[in-house]
């Protein structure tokens, strides 16, 4: 079995489990806490990952793929990275901070956010762990790490919710699972792979501060520009509206999933293949865009048709005021599959300075338009930014992605997957004006695209055969 097929399996897994007990947290969530205070918790985990990515500041990244090319330096690069993200808590907690004097949120939502913020500290040191086992490409560790740390949320987070009634209990959840999560990739970092050591130079931060400010910078953009819709309508709009906001986005952050795996898996491979092979690299990547293209593409019809039920079976009645903004999500989703998986392509091929110009065109034009259209549409208007904003860093990612680093070894495929989707579009509305159940309709839609799929061979059985055999 190939590296990238069998790192592509773990990942997913583990992927998956997170997916279902998400699933399993949220109706929870959203039915003891209310459409007010599940607004208030959406809006601390929005801050929880700006905490995150200051304290990483793309460490994580740099150390994956320096790692990647010289093991001998695993040690050294481990140890100043440990120092440099222990300098780095007092920046994190510092925006907290200066954030919270800016605004006037409550004292429930204030409380909440410092809770997170400490969640966003603890999962960015056991993220370095887990850099760890990316550069050695046994991603099965990483699958564990994170499957035992979303078991025990979704566990110790009902637990708290049925008991207490309280976010602050559900905030302290979490905290409570990341330290197990951190203790236990310790465990395994150190009995494995390296030795517990901390160092600290000024000259070394500055070396790596350098080398990882890229990815660092970029993963910044990408999260403010995506998640800067929710800090405005925290701002602009009360929490009700963060609640409705944020449930939408939650359900497509879930299939942030698929990209991610996939780009997570490929990203050594990539940067392997760029000095070594151009014909493997396009291929690959052609390959990757097929498989996402399949499954982002009925997506689209899939949410439209079906969002108003799939609210109201996850979040509950109240929440029906979602379903707008769900709709325009769908198309997010499936352009996202795109965007994700580029940026591993742009960051391990070297070209993370261009990917950093795109995601700075994309936070101006996203601040712009929600500054113009949540005052009049709330949270549908974030929504609508949302969309605009990455329709046109598909458009510019993929332009300079085809005519600077790789190619696209065939475009067959697309008309193929059009022409099914455009099938089971047809029998999920049929289904759907028949009051069939969601499930059901669900299911026999994804059943009469799959046929379709085998019977236009959009995927061979050669494609298959190959991928146990691809170039990682």
């Amino acid at each position: 079995m190939s590296t990238i097929r069998k790192n592509t399996l773990y990942v997913a897994i583990g992927q998956i489990i997170r997916l279902l007990m998400a699933f399993v947290l949220l109706p929870v969530a959203s039915r003891i806490l209310g459409d007010a205070s599940f607004g208030r918790y959406n809006l601390a985990t929005t801050i929880m990952f700006f905490v995150m990515l200051i304290d990483d500041f793309g460490i994580n990244m740099w150390l994956t793929r320096e790692i990647a090319k010289n093991r001998d330096c695993a040690q050294r690069y481990f140890a100043f990275s440990l120092g440099l993200k222990s300098v780095l808590i007092f920046a994190s907690l510092l925006f907290v901070a200066i954030l919270l004097a800016l605004t006037g949120y409550d004292a429930e939502t204030v409380k909440a956010i410092w809770i997170f913020s400490l969640y966003g500290v603890l999962i960015s040191f056991r993220d370095l762990a887990v850099a760890i086992y990316r550069a050695a490409e046994e991603m099965v560790w990483e699958s564990l790490v994170l499957t035992i740390e979303r078991v025990l949320v979704t566990v110790f987070g009902i637990v708290a919710l049925l008991v207490w009634h309280s976010l602050i209990a559900l905030s302290w959840a979490f905290v409570a699972a990341a330290v197990i999560s951190l203790l236990f990739s310790s465990r395994v970092l150190f009995s494995r792979y390296l030795v517990p050591q901390i160092w600290f130079s000024w000259h070394e931060f500055g070396q790596i501060f350098k080398g990882a400010s890229l990815f660092g910078i970029s993963v910044f953009l990408t999260t403010f520009y995506s998640r800067i819709d929710m800090m405005m309508l925290s701002v602009m709009k009360p929490p009700q509206v963060w609640g409705y906001y944020g449930a939408a986005h939650k359900l497509i952050d879930f299939t942030n999933v698929v990209p991610t795996v996939l780009m997570i898996a490929m990203f050594p491979a990539f940067s392997r293949l760029q000095a070594e092979a151009a014909d493997d690299l396009s291929y690959l990547f052609t390959r990757g865009v097929k498989m996402l293209l399949l499954l982002a593409v009925p997506l689209i019809p899939g949410v439209m048709i079906f969002s108003q039920q799939i609210v109201d079976v996850v979040y509950g009645s109240s929440f029906q005021p979602a379903v707008p903004a769900l709709r325009i999500f769908g198309v997010t989703a499936a352009i996202l599959f795109i965007n994700i998986f580029a940026a591993g392509l742009f960051g391990a091929t070297g070209f993370q300075r261009h990917l950093l110009l795109i995601q700075m065109v994309g936070l101006l034009l996203n601040a712009g338009l929600n500054a113009l259209l949540i005052p009049g549409l709330a949270h549908i208007g974030a929504a609508a930014a949302t969309v605009i904003t990455e329709g046109l860093v598909l458009i510019i990612t993929l332009w300079f992605a085809l005519t600077r680093i790789t190619r696209l070894a065939e475009l067959r495929f697309l008309r193929q997957i059009l022409l099914a989707t455009a099938g089971m579009t047809g029998v999920a509305l049929a289904l759907k004006a028949a009051g069939i159940e969601l499930w059901l309709g669900i299911g026999a839609g994804f059943a009469v695209y799959v046929v379709l799929a085998l019977i236009l061979r959009i995927v061979s059985w050669r494609e298959i055969v190959a991928f146990r055999q691809s170039p990682g």
